[in-house]
Order: C-alpha cells, then structure tokens, then sequence
C-alpha cells in the first residue's frame, strides 16, 4: 500500500519549486554549425518510370563542398514533398508534387505576413540522371533558372506562404523520358524565405543537471554521479536512504541528465540508456511492471535515449533518432497514443513527427519537433493544449500561433514556452495568475507573459511557472 500522499496545500508549495528545475538547467544547446533556414532540405528523389512513382528522401551528406552550408535532409523534418506520378508510355514522365511546411514558422516569406515574390522554390541540383534502362532525361517544365550552389539550377517555384503544418496545392513536375528509361535519379535543393533565419539554432534539447520533484531533488556532479534528497517514501531518491540530505543513486552509472516527477524519478547515461526508479502505480517507470523500485530499473524497449521528463503518473522521452515514446498513466490521451490507454512500456507518440524535446505534466504532454513546431496532447479542459478548442485529444495537436519554438513545458491545466524571438508564452488555467499576465479566464491559446522580458527558458509546474531570462535574472508567477 502507497503511504498517504501529503495535503494539496504542502503539495502546492512542494510544486512551487518544480518549475526551477529548468530554470537551473543548462541553457539551450546551440548545435555547432547549424546554417540560416532559407535552405530547407537537400532530397534525392527517385523515379521508377513503369510503375509511375516518384520518392523524395534526404540526402545524403557530401564529403565537402556546397552541402556543408545547408540543411542535408530535411524531408519530415523541415519539410515533406509528397505526390503521385504517371507515365504517358513514350515520352513524358509527370508528378503531381505537394510541399509541406514542417517548420514552426511559415515559409514563402520574410514577415510572416506577405508572399515572397521569388516564392518556394525547388532547384535541381543534381540530374536527371538515368539508373536503369538507356537514354537521356531533361526537364520538361521548368520555371526558370536561378544563381544557387553557385551555378544557374533549374527550378519548381509554388507560388504560396505556407503556414506550419500546411500543404500546397500540387505542382506538376514533368521530365522528358524516352521509353528505353526504366529509372532515374536526380537531387533537389528546397529553398525559401523565412521570417526568423536562426530560429532552429535556438531550440532547446533539454539537458538537464538539477531536476526538482514534487517532495524531492536530483542532480548531477561534474563527474556524472546522481544524488537526490528530499521524500523517499516511494524510493525516489533512488535508494533506501532515509535521510534528507544528499544521497547517491544507487547502480554506479554516469548520467548525462535527470528528471523528477512528482513521485518518481528517471535519467539518461552518458551511453543513451534510460533507468526510472520510484513511484510505479501507473507504469511510469516503463520496466513492464507496477512495482515501486528504490533502484533505477531499466526503461524497456532497448532504445538509445536523449531526453527524458518525469510528469506526474507518467513520462515521456525523445530517442537519439529524434522519436517519441511516453509510458505511464494514460486515462486522459496523455501519452500521445491515440487512446486513453496507460500502458508500463513506452509506446510511440503518434504522427511520426521527428522530435527535439518532450514534457510531461500531469493530464497532458507537449513537445517541441525538430522544425520549431510546438504540439500538446492530453487533458484540455482548461486550455492548456493551445489549439484555441478546449478539446481533448490523445494524438499531437498544433499549440496556436505559427511561432518558432525553443521549448515547452506542460504543467498542471497549463503550459508556457518561450519562442525563438525570447518572447514567453503561457495558456490554460489561470486560476491562481500562472499565465503572468492577468489573463482571466485562462486562454485557449498562448498568450504573452508581462514584462517584456527576453526569456531563456520558462517552466510550468502545478499553479506556479518560473522562467530565467537571458540575463539570468528569475522571475516566478502564480501559486506563492
């Protein structure tokens, strides 16, 4: 049997200090090398001309030359063409290609508002070149040629702005293909203006070196040892302990980073591995069972970690190929699933999404993708999905705004993030001022925090948020 949990007044001033686990974190990690946006992909598209398909992936990198100042990849990441193709039988090869904008601002343009007069432009590299059979492809429709990579490519322009998660019209793609061609290949460059260049540099991935629970506190030494303090009723300090003062976590690994729930607790080794340990009522530590541990206890499923977040009766995390899983409590659509399941391993979070980070809160989970695009999923009763509905839904939706994300964070009924430009956002439940601005009732949608303050991180934890700005001076707001 579960001790008696303490009372919601001790627990709302234990989760006063739950948002200042982020706030001491590290600051946002800057990948080495990351270029301006305005090269979205570089995708190598084969066609198989008898069965009519044309399939666009990303490209590999090159040794050196003009790729190293790009974005190599892309497709379902910053963007994602998609399409069907048909073949006349003699001489001409067509697609009928979308363009998807998987960015977390529009493209098309520099002000978000007005279309670019150059459009979305897609160049051939590279090709046709022709893999099977025999003969010559050339480009039949081409929109013009442009300076790129240093010579004049052919291009596809689809003329649109294209907000977050929108698709464009098709755009007919058409090669000259004689009928002694079987297959050919060719690589394309996606191009476009966008409002905020080094909105990706930005993102957050969430390392983290002090995480602060609901009745207890983790961190990491320089030397990657874990100790924690605090309450230890469900073994989440990670030993048998007893006492409040710092303690090792027991099994001898090196971390990389932890995170505290509110009764449980989990971390990533220096070698990808993901342990939880404490609390298991609901599966949240994702060992296959329901039996709390004093000890860390592997998260099943074998995956390479990169981050993890510890919620209330679940947790979530983002695989060093950039996938999400969650595992726990599910019975408010939580885990990102598509159902109300609670599940005690990890299940992939719908969509397929490429992801940069995930947080965990009580009834509802957010993340942010690799392209800067923000999503919750879960409980919405009070708003704190961000969609503008106030509806549940167990699968990712889009946070309102068509802005360029650092991070998010899912509290209790709310979440705030803070956007590429420093701007700090909240919404949902604003029963005790934890939006910071005043909002009443809470909003559907993100809404500004007050101070016009340029923000690092913002966190959300029960009814109280805490941010550090990028002065590194702390603000809180709500519950105190």
């Amino acid at each position: 049997m579960h001790p008696r949990r303490p009372s919601r007044r001790s627990a709302l001033l234990a989760a006063a200090l739950l948002p200042l686990a982020a706030c001491a974190e590290h600051p946002a990690v800057v990948r080495p090398g990351t270029p301006p946006v305005r090269t979205l992909a570089a995708l190598d598209c084969a066609a198989d001309v008898r069965a009519g398909s044309l399939l666009c992936r990303p490209s590999a990198p090159d040794a050196g030359g003009a790729r190293g100042d790009l974005l190599l990849g892309g497709q379902g990441v910053y963007v994602r063409l998609a399409g069907s193709a048909t073949y006349d039988g003699s001489s001409l090869f067509s697609a009928d290609v979308t363009l998807q904008n998987l960015l977390g601002q529009p493209i098309g343009t520099t002000d978000g508002v007005t279309e670019d007069p150059d459009g979305i432009r897609v160049f051939l590299h590279s090709g046709p070149s022709v893999t099977g059979g025999t003969g010559t492809v050339e480009v039949a429709n081409e929109d013009g040629t442009g300076s790129f990579t240093g010579a004049n490519q052919p291009y596809f322009r689809y003329d649109t702005l294209l907000s977050t998660e929108e698709t464009s019209l098709p755009r007919e793609w058409q090669f000259t293909v004689p009928n002694t061609v079987e297959t050919f290949v060719f690589t394309v460059y996606v191009s476009a203006p966008v409002p905020d260049e080094g909105a990706l540099a930005a993102i957050d991935f969430d390392p983290r070196t002090l995480a602060v629970g609901g009745y207890h506190s983790c961190a990491l030494t320089t030397t990657g040892a874990a100790y924690c303090w605090g309450a230890n009723d469900d073994g989440q300090m990670g030993s048998a302990a007893s006492d409040s003062v710092p303690v090792a976590v027991s099994g001898g690994h090196t971390w990389a980073s932890l995170t505290a729930g509110r009764y449980h607790t989990c971390g990533v080794t220096t070698g990808g591995a993901a342990y939880c340990w404490g609390d298991n009522q609901t599966g949240q530590l994702g060992d296959g069972g329901d039996d709390d541990s004093p000890t860390p206890l592997p998260v099943s499923g074998g995956h390479a970690w990169r981050q993890l977040d510890a919620g209330a009766g679940h947790t979530c995390g983002v695989t060093t190929a950039g996938a999400a899983y969650c595992w726990g409590d599910g019975t408010s659509g939580q885990l990102g699933a598509g159902d109300s399941a609670s599940t005690d391993v990890p299940v992939a979070v719908d969509g397929g999404r490429v992801w940069a980070s995930v947080d965990a809160g009580t009834d509802h989970s957010c993340g942010v993708s690799r392209g800067g695009a923000a999503f919750c999923w879960g409980d919405n009763g009070a708003g704190e999905l961000g969609d503008g509905t106030g509806a549940p839904s167990p699968s990712p939706v889009l946070v309102d705004g068509d802005h360029s994300w650092k991070a998010v964070s899912a509290g209790e009924g709310f979440s705030c993030g803070v956007v590429s430009t420093g701007e700090a956002l909240c919404w949902g439940s604003d029963s005790a001022g934890q939006i910071g601005n005043g909002a009443d009732p809470g909003p559907l949608s993100p809404d500004t925090v007050a101070g016009g303050h340029a923000w690092s991180r913002v966190t959300a934890g029960r009814e109280t948020a805490c941010g550090v700005t990028t002065a590194g001076s702390g603000y809180c707001w709500g519950f105190n």
